[in-house]
């Protein structure tokens, strides 16, 4: 055996056909090995990463390939798989039957020609033969490698009873629920999107993830690299964005890489107005459902601890980071602070609580403090006072009977209704929460719910009587018409509302209209901790 080192990309070009050879005769299913995965990664973002590309010959014949990337840190060299923080997943490229003797001959060559190496090899997964052929060199070498591995769930479809799985999980976190809340709003639909709407993914992706993203997903060499991958069309690695719309309107999206049966979903998002209908969960049954008509073997939900991937999951592989190095006091010390590292990312990764404290709390902090403005500090610290000390209170007030001042509203429907509210996460929160929107023919709205008085700001849900209605976001100027039209329209007898003004003007008009005081809700926040109460006809209830 001999090998060539390849620093350059021209250099690497003239192999595509072995490389691509190697892999369709392994039918290899990951896809970060894949030469266009590669080609394109070195173009837009491993220029200046350090990448040596060694090809092993055996008999004139190229029979494998070692994508590195190797820098030097005190006077030591550190060996990398590339593609580190890209890649979810990485491997040597090798005929399976040399894929033993390949890997004691290169790693051999390494340590003899660097004696003060440090190899960091991440993504090796556990089902791939390369994990126990490094293991076992590794012992026969008496050197034995740290290893950092995170759990990889994934759905093994083409064994799937689709039927049987999709009722077990009907009611995850109210999915059936909330998929028929959605289709209230309008017609939603999972389609593949096209490249061109990639502008769209990388808008929302930033929309959701901006205060707290690490993946460098939207900085302008990773858009490039992204987008460029969307378009190759040749050979087995397909990028593709699957995107959940409603109507027109991408809501969520998953950028997905497909390679011999296997579905890797790479990065997911969806637009945070629309949380309360869990966009992703939806995304994700229905790209489970299609899979099989896909023919794919497996779902790949890849790396992570996230709740919802083991709530889709039928199985677990595991990721792997494999770190051994020299002996050299030098290399040691540089182990030992990479070993660190990788420590403190292994407790965080496996501690979801961790994690979502880190990303949701500390990532979204951190925006703030760089970038906020004079008002948003004002706002933070009034927040935060609130949160220690606090009392809101609101008034609800009832109206049995009423003035007759006919004026026609008509229910507004999704659109209207958006275009209407100045607020998008509200009007989608009013529909949630089984609101009705009406309005006139001009701009003004209300919203009625016939079911139950619901206050958020002071946490307070009552069922209401039969024949009667709730209404929110009213305007006073025309709260006659309103409950002369709900009761002509609607059948109703009694209208609620709650107020939070106690000025004698308000107070005195809700008289005028028939309006009587009914019950005061408090909320009161002290030391962080939040308590309602709830007075009624000189009553209270804790």
């Amino acid at each position: 055996m001999k090998v060539y080192h390849i620093r350059s990309l021209e250099q690497l070009k003239p192999y595509q056909k072995m490389w691509d050879h190697i892999l369709d005769i392994n039918q290899n299913d990951n896809p970060f090995i894949e030469f266009q995965w590669i080609e394109n990664w070195w173009k837009y973002l491993g220029r200046n990463r350090g990448v040596e590309i060694i090809v092993v010959e055996k008999a004139d014949n190229v029979i494998a390939f070692f994508p590195l990337q190797i820098t030097h840190m005190m006077k030591s060299t550190v060996i990398e798989f590339l593609g580190r923080g890209e890649a979810h997943y990485m491997d040597i490229v090798v005929y399976d039957d040399e894929r033993e003797q390949v890997i004691q001959y290169v790693f051999d060559e390494l340590m003899e020609s660097m004696p003060k190496c440090i190899f960091n090899l991440h993504g090796l997964l556990s089902s791939s033969p390369t994990t126990n052929m490094l293991s076992l060199y590794l012992a026969r070498r008496k050197c034995e490698p740290t290893i950092f591995s995170i759990v990889t769930p994934f759905v093994k479809t083409d064994t799937l009873n689709l039927e049987d799985y999709l009722k077990k999980r009907s009611k995850i976190h109210g999915l059936n629920r909330r998929e028929k809340r959605l289709r209230y709003l309008g017609h939603p639909k999972v389609m593949t999107s096209s490249p061109d709407e990639i502008e769209q993914v990388f808008t929302l992706h930033d929309k959701r993830w901006r205060k707290m993203d690490e993946t460098n997903f939207t900085d302008e060499e990773h858009q490039m690299f992204y987008s460029a991958l969307l378009n190759c069309e040749d050979g087995p690695m397909k990028a593709k964005v699957e995107g959940l719309y409603l109507d027109d309107q991408m809501i969520a999206f998953s950028y997905v890489f497909k390679c011999r049966g296997r579905h890797v979903g790479y990065l997911n998002g969806h637009d945070p107005d629309y949380s309360l209908y869990g966009p992703g969960t939806i995304l994700d049954k229905e790209l489970i459902t299609r899979s099989q008509n896909d023919d794919l073997r497996i779902y790949d939900l890849s790396i992570g601890y996230e709740p919802y991937k083991f709530d889709w999951n039928t199985g677990v592989d595991y990721t792997n980071n494999f770190l051994f190095s020299s002996n050299e006091w030098q290399t040691q010390m540089v182990f030992q602070l990479i070993k660190g590292k990788g420590y403190v990312k292994e407790i965080l990764k496996k501690n979801y609580k961790v994690l979502l404290f880190k990303n949701e709390f500390l990532g979204k902090n951190l925006h703030f403090f760089r970038n906020a403005s004079f008002r948003e500090w004002v706002k933070a610290f009034r927040s935060q006072v609130g949160k220690i000390y606090s009392q809101k209170s609101v008034e609800i007030y009832q109206q049995k009977q009423g003035t007759k001042d006919s004026l026609d509203y008509q229910m507004l429907i999704y659109p209207e209704a958006r275009k209407r509210h100045h607020d998008l996460k509200q009007t989608n929160k009013w529909f949630y929460n089984g609101f009705t929107p009406y309005g006139d023919a001009n701009v003004s709205m209300f919203w009625v719910h016939p079911n139950v008085i619901r206050v958020d700001e002071v946490d307070y849900l009552q069922e209401l009587p039969k024949n009667s209605a709730y209404i929110a976001e009213w305007q006073i100027h025309k709260l006659s018409s309103v409950c002369s039209f709900l009761r002509q329209d609607n059948g109703v007898q009694d209208i609620f509302l709650h107020t939070t003004k106690k000025d004698e003007v308000t107070t005195k008009h809700l008289q005028q209209l028939g309006f009587t005081h009914v019950s005061s809700i408090k909320k009161r926040n002290l030391l962080f901790k939040p308590s309602t109460q709830v007075l009624t006809n000189s009553t209270s209830k804790q």
